[in-house]
């Protein structure tokens, strides 16, 4: 008599759950975690007229592409001449109003506004932005 010997299955272990867990934790640490440090920024808005000081006001106005236009001249932000221009105006302590035209993207303005307190500029006022 023949016997059928069938060899015992050997029982594997799924790791489906287990990558299942590891995804959970990965996603709860990546959302409750900070990867990046908040910066504060003191923003003054430009008041009108009588009020504001005698001292002479440079006006900024960003436009999109990065294009920024002082006193007529056109800088691109962040090129050598722009930089030089911002530390003349820290050596100058000249008062600066800074606008964006339309179509501007916050965070451009946002970054030129780091940019200017990382210069040195400590007189930045906020206008209304303008129509080009």
């Amino acid at each position: 008599m023949l016997l059928n010997n069938i060899a015992p299955r050997k029982k594997t272990i799924s790791i489906t759950p287990l990558i299942d867990v590891v995804f959970i934790l990965l996603l709860f640490f990546m959302l409750s975690s900070t990867f990046s440090q908040k910066k504060q920024l003191e923003i003054k808005h430009a008041t009108s007229g009588a009020s504001q000081v005698e001292a002479e006001v440079v006006r900024i106005v960003l436009q999109p592409k990065g294009i920024v236009e002082v006193d007529g001249a056109q800088y691109i932000v962040g090129e050598q001449s722009f930089i030089q221009l911002l530390n003349t105006l820290v050596e100058n302590d000249s008062h600066v109003s800074l606008s964006a035209g339309a179509n501007v993207n916050i965070q451009k303005v946002i970054e030129l506004i780091d940019m200017s307190y990382q210069a040195g500029i400590t007189q930045l006022n906020l206008s209304e932005s303008v129509e080009l």
